[in-house]
């Protein structure tokens, strides 16, 4: 009976090390050169919006996607908001609360994969009011129906500290070389 309980205690130690071990890599915030788009890109940790059953089912989530085109030097951001369920409604967008103010975010892309992930271009004059405002809410609607989070102070210190930490990551690299034949 001990040996039984032995090998039971040491795969549940086995399988709670792999679970952290798999959950614990990220690609956030690791520039990708891409030089057939000649393009360099970065994206940020995720926000989820709420969870259930402490880690299962943790989607809707958002974060932050960046762009530098290498020829000229523009950097372009993104919202990216995933959904965790397919939903069998068309995506029409995403909004963001800024303060008191609903900002419309022109949709760019909309990739249906495992889940849905809306992509939104953030304009530059947007990005300062994300790190300055205290009130933050995300707004999605497809053609049913539109939902409606609000960030908590947690949530809003994590998605104003996603963005600031991707616009650094991006402001340090380099300039990527690209060598045509």
């Amino acid at each position: 009976m001990e040996r039984i309980f032995s090998f039971t205690r040491i795969s549940s130690i086995f399988l709670v090390f792999l679970a952290i071990v798999s959950c614990g890599g990220t690609k956030a915030y690791v520039v990708t050169p891409e030089p057939t788009l000649e393009q360099q890109s970065a994206i940020s940790k995720e926000v989820c919006l709420k969870k259930f059953l402490l880690v299962f089912a943790k989607r809707p989530c958002v974060y932050f996607k960046a762009e530098r085109d290498n020829n000229s030097g523009i950097v372009q951001y993104f919202l990216l908001y995933e959904i965790g369920t397919f939903d069998v409604d068309l995506p029409i967008g995403v909004s963001l609360k800024l303060g008191e103010t609903w900002y419309n975010l022109k949709r760019t892309n909309t990739d249906y994969s495992d889940t849905i992930v809306i992509t939104s271009a953030i304009s530059s004059e947007l990005i300062p009011k994300v790190g300055e405002s205290q009130n933050i809410g995300i707004s999605y609607t497809n053609r049913k129906e539109t939902t409606n989070y609000t960030l908590n102070s947690g949530q809003t210190a994590s998605f104003q500290s996603n963005l600031s930490k991707l616009i650094r990551t991006m402001e340090s690299e380099p300039k990527l070389n690209i060598n045509k034949k």
